[in-house]
């Protein structure tokens, strides 16, 4: 029977980690080691200890200096032993079958180098939301879809070791990295989809993903990732992929302005301009003196648009 290594990554979630870890250690075809890696300062170690010692081996607890999620990615997958490798953010839960149902599509389809499964969202309980599938998913997915839809996130999916061979994650860039290291294995062969949810994603306050600063690093790393790879790629996907990330970027900024949403337009603007110059130049943003907001509001009622 293959053997699955799951890698939980724990910085600062003391109030979530320990229904990380019991989904974990309770599928149905159950993991041969769960590494947590660690570089919290609240009781997270603690709570991880003491599944460490009621386990019997199977949790293992690695402290490790504070890094970013990239580094602590590759750490765990340096120490992984497993025949297939799954991530498990400490702040999402897996239903029991999670592990069995991947296991078993991957021994039916020995080419693919992984698959992943839907999710659905939870604030308190599973069930709160009706667990409604916020995002459909694609089997077999080429690459453009892998890296626009960015559906294969880090706790949906499970892939082999063995197809990993030397690959890990750019540590230089703690944006995306699901995104492009699911890229990177489309690159070797096929990804395989479960359609169901197996997957509870929690919705909290602390969530990085939600913010503006995110969002543009996440974008910046993947027009990084598609310029550094677009021989492997070929040239005309690379390029036209490039093209549709730079626009969508562009056409993210200007709703900004015609939604009003002047403080994060400041912030935003500059950071397009420097992601992208040449399209920047291009946008009437780039030749838009910002008013106060007041100003927009007056506009805004003579014209009769309704403004933010």
């Amino acid at each position: 029977m293959p053997t699955v290594s799951v890698l939980i990554l724990s910085h600062n979630n003391a109030s979530y980690i320990a229904e990380a870890i019991a989904s974990a250690i309770s599928q149905t075809h159950k993991p041969s080691q769960v590494l947590v890696i660690d570089d919290s300062t609240d009781d997270s170690p603690g709570i991880i200890e003491s599944f460490e010692q009621s386990s019997g081996g199977l949790v293992k607890l690695m402290r490790v200096p504070q890094c970013n999620v990239s580094r602590a990615r590759n750490i765990g997958l340096d120490a992984a032993s497993g025949d297939f490798l799954s991530f498990l953010d400490a702040d999402d839960i897996w239903l029991p079958t999670k592990l069995a149902r991947q296991v078993e599509l991957l021994d039916a389809n020995p080419q693919a180098v992984g698959c992943y499964a839907l999710y659905f969202d939870f604030v308190n309980t599973l069930d709160d939301r009706q667990r409604r599938v916020p995002r459909t998913g694609a089997d077999d997915p080429d690459l453009e879809h892998v890296l626009f839809e960015q559906n294969l996130s880090s706790s949906t999916t499970l892939f082999r070791r063995e197809v990993m061979g030397d690959l890990r994650f750019d540590e230089n860039s703690p944006d995306a990295e699901d995104t492009i290291f699911a890229a990177e294995l489309r690159l070797k062969g096929r990804w395989r989809l479960i359609d169901e949810p197996l997957i509870a994603k929690r919705i909290h306050p602390n969530q990085a993903s939600t913010s503006s600063k995110h969002r543009l690093r996440n974008v910046a790393a993947r027009l990084r990732w598609m310029k550094d790879r677009r021989d492997a790629i070929g040239a005309v996907a690379a390029d036209a992929m490039i093209e549709r990330q730079t626009q969508g970027l562009i056409g993210w900024m200007e709703g900004l302005y015609w939604n009003r949403d002047l403080a994060s337009l400041k912030f935003v603007r500059p950071e397009v301009e420097r992601i992208c110059p040449e399209h920047y130049a291009r946008s009437f943003i780039s030749r838009t003196r910002l008013l106060p907001r007041w100003m927009y509001r007056l506009r805004d009622m003579v014209t009769g648009r309704r403004g933010a």
